[in-house]
């Protein structure tokens, strides 16, 4: 299993009056890694299904208009209609043009790769597969179920809208490269601790696919992944305390013991901001 971007091109429309144009055109070059060719201050063989656009607004010599739009607005003073606005150019990297790309298409973003496993987020298509990944763990008292099917594909399209679409996280997909197998599913989630939005580490394993190292091998790639790509300074987990291998694991995860026995829930913490 390889993962293939559908994004070919990103076009760059901003003004070459200001100042700091070329340093601009340097930040956004480096943030592409060279995963893809950009394109600035012209449309020529512009493709919507292909290419995302982002401006700044501000060059008025080039036409976006009702037929092709910006995608991405960037600075303090865009005032366009972009549906995603980010405020400065160091923001504009390769991950996050996938991103948009992936809202844009109405595909699942790939969020990272590890050397066994893709990490990608959530669609309708995968709906199956993830009953079959759940019903092999029925018996888990621990694990929350899936609703049934039709209210499953309402919870999902909003889930695909308000927290992929809004927060950039949430909980995705694990698939075995060699397999192509649905082998898990883990991520980042939003949760209110001491009546603060915190981001928690979720991870659940089919049973046949446990006692692999999966988890540790992917949500190690994850932590770096909110730590480097969301900015998150710490996350947090969770865990019944009962669930011994879920306490062993987030302690071979170097979380820590945050409060204990909260409605029969032990919450751990990891900082990952060292400079904290």
């Amino acid at each position: 299993m390889k993962y293939e971007s559908g994004l070919q091109n990103v076009y760059v429309i901003i003004s070459d009056k200001r100042s700091d144009y070329e340093d601009i055109k340097s930040t956004i070059n480096a943030g592409m890694l060279k995963k893809h060719k950009t394109i600035f201050n012209s449309l020529d063989g512009y493709q919507h299904d292909k290419d995302i656009i982002i401006s700044d607004g501000l060059n008025h010599s080039i036409t976006i208009g009702k037929d092709i739009c910006e995608d991405v607005g960037v600075g303090k003073e865009y005032r366009g209609s972009a549906a995603y606005v980010v405020y400065d150019y160091e923001d504009i990297t390769y991950m996050y043009c996938e991103h948009i790309y992936a809202r844009k298409t109405h595909t699942p973003a790939c969020i990272l790769e590890t050397d066994n496993y893709i990490v990608r987020e959530e669609c309708e298509n995968d709906l199956e597969e993830l009953y079959r990944l759940y019903d092999t763990l029925s018996d888990c008292s621990f694990i929350e179920p899936l609703y049934e099917a039709e209210r499953e594909k309402e919870f999902l399209s909003a889930y695909i809208s308000n927290m992929y679409g809004f927060f950039d996280y949430g909980l995705w997909l694990v698939f075995d490269k060699k397999t192509g197998e649905l082998v898990g599913r883990m991520g980042i989630e939003n949760r209110s601790i001491d009546g603060v939005n915190c981001q928690e580490l979720g991870y659940l394993v089919g049973r046949k696919y446990q006692r692999r190292g999966i988890a540790y091998e992917v949500c190690s790639k994850i932590v770096e992944y909110a730590r480097e790509y969301l900015y998150i300074d710490r996350l947090y987990a969770c865990i019944h305390k009962d669930n011994i291998p879920s306490i062993n694991f987030i302690n071979k995860m170097k979380f820590k013991l945050y409060a204990k026995d909260i409605d029969d829930m032990d919450i751990y913490v990891r900082q990952l901001d060292e400079n904290k």
